[in-house]
Parts: C-alpha cells; structure tokens; sequence
C-alpha cells in the first residue's frame, strides 16, 4: 500500500464501520469503547457529582434531598434484584425514568425493568468479586453508578422492537448531550448515565408543545 493510500485507508474503514440505522447495525448505534468510562468520569466532575463511598454517604445525601427515593413498582416502571438501600437515584436521574419508561408503557403497553440504580464503592468492590464486567470502585475508570445518575435498564424481556425503540431514544438523547448511554450484551441492559442539564430539555421540549397546542387552539375555527 502506498503512501497515498495510507492517508485514506483509515477513513474509509471508519465509514464501513460507522454504524446507522439505515444499514440494520443499530444494535451498534450505542456500543461500548475505550473511553467510555473515562467521559463518564469526565462527565461527573463537570456535574460536580459525589461518589457514594459508602452507606453512611448514601443516607446523608438521601437525607439532603441529593438522592431522591425509586419506588420499587410503577405503572410504567419496577424494580427488580436491587437492594432495598439502594433504591436512590439523582432528582434528573428519576424524571429521566418517569419520562421513559411512560413513553415505554404507553407504546409497548409493558412496564420497565430497572436493574441497578446508585451503588457505594463498597457494593462496587462486592460486585467485582463475582462479576468480571463490573468497573472499578475508585480512579478515572470507576463505575458511574457511584453518582447516583445511573441507571441500568434491563433488555431481557424485551422484544426487538421495544430494544429499537429505546435504542433510537438514548442514542438521540445522547447525541444532543443529555446523557450517556451504553448497549451490553453480556449484561443484557441498557446502562444510561443522566446528566445534569437534562431538565433543561424537559423544559425546552415542553414549552415547544405548548406553544404548539396553543397555536393549534388559535386556529381552531370557533
């Protein structure tokens, strides 16, 4: 191969691997990399968000209203497999799931499965003893669920429309800068870390319906 050719090569492999919805690889619209721990980090320090070290930690932002209570059942949304203390998420974190999982509930007529919410370094240390996946406790590349921000949203009973569907939703909100969120295959989840300006686009969104059902109602003959 050439020189010339060298130049371009490395592109042309980006464009065949890039992947879109057109060409039927969306399953790799979401797909892990490298650095996908590392911008979540990134991400939380930019949030200014605290990392749980522990139950004691956990309880004091509950009591200050910095983590905010999941119930365990929903008409849109359930729990399942998590420890009853951990049952806590950051405020924008919840509406992000209210607002979800009732899309969800609405098009597919079936609840939500939440599998993990916020964790302390010490359940992440617990995790890692039997789960190999799992993501350091502590440095640059530690689980973002320390936050509180993150969710993990179980794909194991879904069927493939409903894993398109919510697919195509946090890959558009991720692209617009709302959240981060990650497709596993080994771990059947969606793993979804909530940034902090994401009601910001609630509230953008929301005034744009408005506006819209007013201008409706102004022309609606009378």
């Amino acid at each position: 191969m050439n020189a010339g050719m060298r130049s371009w090569f490395p592109a042309l492999l980006l464009l065949l691997v890039v992947p879109t919805p057109s060409v039927g690889v969306s399953r790799l619209l979401l797909a892990a990399n490298g650095n996908s721990l590392l911008l979540q980090n990134r991400q939380a320090d930019k949030d200014d968000l605290s990392r749980m070290r522990n139950r004691a930690m956990l309880r004091r932002f509950v009591r200050n209203g910095y983590l905010v209570p999941m119930p365990v059942s929903t008409r849109s949304y359930y729990l399942h497999g998590i420890v009853p203390e951990y049952h806590y998420a950051r405020p924008w974190t919840k509406l992000f799931l209210t607002r979800l999982s009732r899309q969800f509930h609405a098009r597919f007529g079936h609840r939500m499965r939440l599998t993990s919410l916020v964790r302390t370094e010490q359940w992440q240390l617990q995790l890692a003893r039997w789960n190999g996946n799992a993501a350091d406790a502590t440095g640059d590349l530690r689980s973002s669920h320390l936050t509180g921000a993150t969710v993990d949203i179980s794909k194991r009973f879904m069927s493939p429309a409903e894993r398109q569907w919510v697919r195509k939703v946090l890959y558009s909100l991720r692209q617009q800068g709302y959240l981060y969120a990650v497709e596993e295959f080994e771990q059947p989840v969606f793993h979804v870390m909530v940034y902090r300006s994401y009601p910001r686009y609630v509230k953008r969104i929301t005034a744009r319906s408005r506006a819209r059902h007013a201008e409706g109602s102004r022309k609606t003959p009378r």
